[in-house]
């Protein structure tokens, strides 16, 4: 599920195989509207579709013309991006 608000949305549930696709869908409008950080604090479960779900997002939101900030990343998808060797590519 995603809620947003001015240039931030909010993510929350699970972020997984089944649910990245949609929320990509979702979002797609969003980053045209502005929207330049996704909050993951509200995520309660993640695999290794998150990562997708993010460097998707990034581009995204540099299509529209912005770079995509990240917020309350939960550890899980930190330690997934250093096992896949991509933390460097997650925005700070």
């Amino acid at each position: 599920m995603i809620a947003c608000e001015d240039r931030c949305c909010r993510i929350t549930g699970a972020v997984t195989v089944d649910s990245v696709g949609g929320l990509l869908r979702e979002l797609q409008p969003r980053f045209a509207q502005g929207v330049d950080t996704l909050d993951f604090s509200g995520v309660e479960s993640a695999d290794s579709a998150a990562l997708a779900l993010i460097f998707s997002a990034m581009r995204q939101a540099g299509q529209a013309g912005h770079a995509l900030a990240l917020s309350g990343l939960p550890e899980s998808f930190t330690t997934l991006a250093e096992l896949y060797g991509v933390s460097e590519l997650l925005p700070a």
